[in-house]
């Protein structure tokens, strides 16, 4: 009986191994996992050397698929252990789960198992300063620290998260005179309790001045002016961070491709002064950019950008812009820009203009200048105060009660004023936010002191927010406006009305047809609006990408009056496929519950919102 029992044992799994060795070199087509609740998929693939090639991939980017390994899968598994445990899971398990075996294509789809268990969290920080700084300021020091850092009380422990805290801190103590600071972290793992606390140990080392500086690479641009962008001065108190602003004030300019800021730091003999050498590399000084599309609304677009940087010397720079779609049948808008106006954070433009605006609701065409005046109060804060000059002229359309008594099919008039915006944006990234909020704001204030055929002012606010939720990215529109008029006729210019409805705004409707119409069915525009937008992006497989949205606006006639038992509502869903330039999409949006329309369709370059 036991020799039948062994001989049952050995042929179990030599089947099993034979199972696993069958399936040598095989194509990999999908790789999943269960039981991830923490770590997302991408970022487990990112990892692996076994990554599946959808067919998608294989067709269009004749990507060559990975061969199953059972020696690379046993590596996977280790390997994914292991960046768990990086991540705080330090009990995880990671089991392959049986294959799915396509013998006639010879394909293979694995399933990866994990168990993640309980993480290590982090129940206390505390930091020793080993000379040069005491109570009560080294406490005052460390609380201000202790705020800013990746790893909190209460907090997941990370391994990164401990690399990037523990360079934070050095930086700290090298802006604050201590070039030659230095910091190391102990562990006090409690294994029972699944808890660890940090102790920071830093040594200081004596306090250390800036030397001269030293400025190489340069053809084009003279040394004085890269000197005047510098932060610091010889002689002061070594700061790291002033370093960090030089190098990100250069780049800003847009004047060089490369720049280094480097100290000469001597850890062996830690001199002081420091002296510091600033290599740069110039970027081109005339720049040319050209492309073209289609969209469903702007159908055929085209557009040549041509830059001169440098123009007349300095970091001053003339941009040209040259621009043709269905919306915009010819646009020509010139740039010349100041940086460093009132500082090292403002700058000013002149913005001569000539555009035909050609949309659903009006055809116009404007000749005008702008004189804004831009300030940078943080990386995600900007303000910005425009002057604007414009020659207005509209088409009339037949039969538009608005112009009844008009001799001639041109409406002419100008238009002067002010416009005052600010924008927050700290989402991220640049083209598919993940997280973050964008709030911008807008308030224009047209005629009045400023002279003008009209008096009124426009206010607006738009605020977007991206939360990623591990499987999916919830993003969240709302906007809201409203025109008040100073003159008896009330009217206010087409271009300056609300309208709503497109491929970026109520996705169940065509381009400006929400809200009041003329007697001929065209959008007339409105003097109040409000939108909302709620989107769910999920991954598919390679840069391809899922939507689905619930969106609801309207816009109405009179001057900030809203109606909310009178919103108009779509649903609808899409595909992303991510590009160098930002995500080609297509939308297909239904009005649901108070209309019964055709759906709406839209192709076009750029998420929604």
């Amino acid at each position: 009986m036991r020799i039948f029992l062994l001989l049952f044992i050995f042929f179990f799994f030599s089947l099993i191994h034979f199972q696993l060795f069958s399936q040598e070199n095989y194509k990999v087509r999908k790789v999943t996992f269960t039981g991830n609740k923490t770590l997302k998929k991408d970022f487990l693939l990112d990892k692996m050397a076994l990554k599946e090639v959808s067919w998608i991939e294989k067709k269009f980017t004749k990507k060559e698929p990975f061969l199953y390994s059972e020696e690379l899968m046993d590596l996977d598994l280790e390997r994914l252990k292991r960046i768990y445990q990086s991540e705080g899971f330090i009990h995880v398990q990671t089991e392959l789960q049986p294959l799915a075996v396509n013998e006639k294509k010879q394909t293979v789809k694995i399933t990866i198992g994990i168990t993640e268990g309980d993480p290590v969290v982090t129940d206390s920080i505390s930091m020793n300063i080993t000379n040069g700084i005491v109570k009560p300021d080294a406490d005052s020091l460390f609380s201000k620290i202790s705020g800013k850092l990746n790893l909190k009380e209460g907090k997941r422990f990370r391994d990164e998260a401990l690399k990037q805290d523990t360079r934070f801190v050095e930086d700290v103590f090298r802006s604050l005179g201590y070039a030659y600071s230095s910091a190391d972290y102990n562990l006090n793992f409690k294994p029972e309790e699944l808890t660890t606390g940090i102790r920071y140990t830093v040594q200081p080392g004596p306090v250390s001045y800036l030397g001269e500086t030293r400025i190489s690479g340069i053809k084009n641009v003279s040394e004085e002016f890269i000197r005047k962008q510098l932060k610091y001065q010889e002689g002061d108190l070594y700061d790291k961070s002033l370093l960090d602003r030089t190098r990100q004030n250069l780049y800003s300019l847009q004047l060089f491709r490369v720049v280094s800021v480097l100290p000469e730091r001597e850890p062996q003999t830690q001199k002081s002064p420091i002296p510091v050498n600033i290599y740069i590399e110039e970027a081109p000084r005339i720049t040319t950019r050209f492309g073209a599309g289609y969209g469903t609304e702007d159908k055929f677009r085209t557009f040549l950008d041509l830059n001169y940087r440098g123009f007349l010397g300095g970091a001053r720079w003339i941009n040209l812009y040259l621009k043709h779609s269905a919306l915009e049948p010819y646009s020509v808008r010139l740039r010349w820009i100041q940086p460093r106006f009132l500082g090292f954070n403002s700058s000013i433009s002149v913005n001569p203009f000539l555009i035909r605006n050609k949309e659903p609701g009006y055809d116009t065409r404007t000749f005008g200048v702008n004189i804004p005046l831009t300030y940078q109060f943080s990386p995600s804060t900007t303000g910005k105060i425009t002057y604007y000059l414009e020659d207005v002229q509209q088409r009339i359309e037949a039969g538009d009660s608005e112009f009844l008594n008009s001799e001639s099919n041109r409406f002419l008039y100008n238009k002067s004023g002010v416009f005052l915006s600010g924008v927050f944006n700290n989402s991220s990234p640049a083209f598919s936010p993940v997280n973050g909020i964008n709030l911008s704001l807008g308030y224009k204030i047209n005629g009045h002191i400023f002279g003008s055929d009209f008096n009124y002012t426009r206010l607006w606010s738009d605020v977007r927010a991206y939360r990623d939720l591990g499987r999916f990215v919830l993003a969240v529109r709302l906007m809201g406006g409203g025109i008040s008029s100073a003159d008896s006729s009330g009217f206010i210019p087409v271009e300056d009305r609300f309208y709503s409805g497109g491929s970026n705004s109520i996705r169940g409707w065509n381009r400006s047809e929400l809200g009041p119409k003329r007697e001929s069915g065209t959008p007339l525009g409105g003097k109040s609006i409000f939108e909302s937008n709620f989107e769910i992006r999920y991954p598919l497989v390679w840069r391809l990408s899922l939507v689905t949205f619930f969106e609801a606006g309207n816009v109405w006639e009179k001057s900030w009056s809203y109606d909310f038992n009178n919103l108009a509502y779509a649903a609808g869903s899409g595909l992303r496929l991510e590009t160098p330039i930002g995500p080609v999409r297509f939308d297909v949006g239904v009005p649901i519950w108070n209309e019964k329309r055709s759906p709406q369709f839209f192709i076009s370059v750029g998420q929604a919102f």
